[in-house]
């Protein structure tokens, strides 16, 4: 009794392979935060924090610090504070302290890509 030689398919073994490599570039991209899209920018580690740059005089963190809130930025970011009072509709007045950036240049997406882009931040 002879016995028959089985030789797989080369069209399966290629669709294997096919498979095997889409499995692995699937894995290598990090996922994305849920409701981010790819192109969004990567915001700096920590949670969401803004560092105040300004002279410690007036209570900000000085003139080193960080005025950017986005990952692997590279470009200009203006920063204005405004401070002053506010007041309600039945008259009761607040102290008002608030500040307002602007960021343009290149940064690094979720999906990895370099962009240029433009955002602010009242």
């Amino acid at each position: 009794m002879t016995h028959a030689r089985f030789r797989a398919d080369p069209c399966e073994e290629s669709r294997g392979a096919l498979l095997l490599v889409l499995l692995a570039a699937a894995l290598a991209v990090p996922p994305l935060a849920a409701g981010q899209a790819g192109s969004d920018p990567v915001p700096v580690p920590g949670g969401f924090h803004f560092f105040t740059p300004g002279p410690r005089r007036l209570g900000y963190q000085g003139l080193h610090v960080e005025p950017g809130t986005i990952l692997d930025f590279r470009g200009d970011v203006a920063v204005a504070y405004l401070t002053g009072t506010a007041e309600d509709d039945r008259g009761n007045r607040y102290l008002l302290g608030a500040d307002m950036r602007v960021l343009r240049g290149d940064y690094v997406g979720f999906d990895g890509f370099t962009r240029r882009g433009v955002f602010g931040f009242v």
